[in-house]
């Protein structure tokens, strides 16, 4: 006679648990496609506008990007965005127009109207507009208040064209491109070169006037630091120490490249507005990167040294994060 016993196994109790978590898991990943396709499409976006930024720079000789109209393929084109056009493999034709008001599609369902648009489907706006001339801190040991002119273009991408959401921080991404060649994600808030800095020796290296994406509209969240999809590296030079020159591995010409982390060494990933401020690049303001964490006086202002920026990867997506 065969007895039956009602209820599970431990054993069995513990398969299904594990069952369940994979279903889970599957299913949440099922539910936030989008978010994962963000991040490789935004890190092409940047990368691809990088090495056209490249192209034309060397193509051109010159040590910023050309400025200004040209004739072809319409006149009152910009220079700038038809080089960078012609070096890109795109989905139709581009346009560079000045007068042509270029901008993103707003809402689902409206049609936007990009310089171009490539073909891995993500498209760009405002390459048609001349630089607009601000200021960039540039400080050295010696000149830690310096500050330079530089040309500066705000852009805007779409990863997916006209396809929605259309929103900036979802599929929408503010940055700007210096006239030296770099991008640089841009910001929905006031945080953008702007004058000369009042005080370089305290908390108020902040700017009097400020720009902002003019596709932002009322929104002001800080996009550079809560939803840009990438993480960054700060890597700085110094000297070798005579304890290192000691030890018959490096002479006194050498130099010891290292990577700066932020307090908690555990954090691989930082936002560009973090390793702004490590590095001192002075894209943010004094006041910004004091409410940030960092003070005026950092590593990468020893003597001899300087920092770096390099863009690293996008941000590992936390596994239970919702789409957008």
């Amino acid at each position: 006679m065969k007895k039956y016993i009602n209820g599970w196994t431990m054993a069995e109790l513990v398969v299904a648990m594990i069952v369940l978590a994979i279903l889970m898991l599957l299913s949440i990943q099922a539910i936030k496609p989008k978010k994962i396709k963000t991040l490789p499409f935004a890190y092409a976006a940047v990368k691809n506008l990088s090495d056209a930024a490249g192209y034309v720079l060397e193509k051109d000789g010159g040590g910023s990007l050309p400025d200004g109209p040209v004739d072809y393929p319409v006149i009152n084109s910009n220079k700038t965005c038809v080089d960078m056009a012609e070096s890109m493999s795109l989905l139709g034709d581009y346009t560079c127009v000045k007068t042509a008001n270029c901008k993103p599609a707003e809402g689902r369902g409206k049609t936007g109207k990009p310089n171009f648009q490539t073909s891995n489907l993500i498209a760009y706006y405002g390459l048609e507009k001349d630089f607009t001339s601000s200021f960039r801190g540039v400080a050295t040991d010696t000149a830690k208040c310096a500050t330079a002119a530089v040309g500066m273009k705000d852009i805007m991408f779409d990863i997916d064209g006209d396809d929605g959401p259309n929103e900036i921080g979802k599929d929408q991404f503010p940055m700007k491109l210096l006239a030296t060649g770099e991008v640089i994600p841009g910001t929905c808030a006031n945080i953008a070169p702007g004058a000369t800095p009042t005080d370089c020796d305290g908390e108020t290296f902040d700017n009097p006037t400020f720009s902002r994406h003019p596709d932002c509209g009322t929104d002001t969240t800080m996009y550079i630091n809560e939803k840009e999809p990438f993480a960054y590296t700060v890597y700085k030079s110094r000297p070798a120490t005579q304890a290192e020159i000691d030890t018959g591995s490096y002479d006194e010409s050498s130099r010891i490249t290292e990577v700066l982390v932020v307090d908690d060494e555990t954090k691989a990933e930082i936002s560009f507005a973090e390793a702004d401020c490590i590095a001192r690049n002075n894209v943010l303001t004094r006041t910004q990167c004091a409410k940030l964490g960092y003070k005026p006086v950092d590593k990468c202002m020893e003597e001899g040294s300087y920092c770096i920026v390099l863009q690293s990867k996008p941000f590992s997506m936390n596994l239970f994060a919702l789409p957008y």
